[in-house]
């Protein structure tokens, strides 16, 4: 990994020193798996399920998603996942439509980062 690489996924809210240590200091294990979130489907299930008001399914994915930032260290994610996988879990709905949508905002700046290195 690059130190600009590093610096762009810093900036974007992504605790890598945590997250490479979860990896046993293994940088280009921890990439692979950055990439491999590139593929991972939980982002539009989730998405697909809020729009279609399968609220349950949707905090399926939604957690599912949220374990995934954890083992990452992508932060910015977990900002609007934590809160949103325990509203969805207590169908409290009033604002899930604007956290989608900051998730969403989020989820395409930390893909592009990981895009633009790959």
């Amino acid at each position: 990994m690059t130190d600009n690489y590093k610096q762009q996924l810093i900036l974007a809210g992504v605790d890598i020193n945590s997250a490479i240590d979860r990896f046993m200091g293994n940088e280009i294990m921890y990439n692979k798996f950055l990439l491999r979130f590139l593929k991972d489907d939980s982002f539009s299930n989730l998405e697909n399920c809020i729009v279609s008001n399968e609220y349950q399914m949707a905090f399926m994915q939604a957690h599912t998603m949220k374990g995934v930032a954890a083992n990452l260290g992508l932060d910015c994610l977990l900002d609007i996942l934590t809160p949103m996988t325990e509203q969805l879990r207590s169908n409290d709905l009033v604002n899930i439509s604007e956290e989608i949508k900051e998730l969403k905002l989020r989820y395409e700046m930390i893909c592009n980062i990981i895009r633009a290195t790959d």
